[in-house]
């Protein structure tokens, strides 16, 4: 019983200690941007995947003029929850959003 109670703590406590990471894009426009050291190019709404490793942050341009731009960070995991959020309307706007 005690084998027992100590794989179900420890199968817990792996499911907690898990992240992943998502950028949520929502945009009415073209954007652009660095997630986890990658440049991804897209247009309306999309979702990123991130590394699940530490303090995760990407940077994201509108390329036009006019439009609307959010990126929320998402941790996706078994008690996860939305991070940083940050949006923009200004013309070729840029925002950073970080995990913690």
């Amino acid at each position: 019983m005690k084998t027992l109670n100590s794989v179900i703590a420890s199968t817990f406590l792996l499911f907690i200690g898990c992240t992943d990471y998502k950028a949520k894009v929502e945009s009415d426009t073209k954007w652009s941007g660095s997630f986890g050291g990658r440049t991804v190019d897209g247009s309306g709404n999309s979702t990123i995947d991130l590394d699940d490793d530490g303090i995760q942050c990407c940077t994201v341009q509108k390329e036009t003029s006019s439009g609307r731009l959010k990126v929320t960070i998402i941790d996706d995991s078994f008690l996860g929850s939305d991070g940083d959020s940050k949006e923009t309307t200004a013309k070729y706007g840029v925002v950073t959003a970080c995990s913690e």
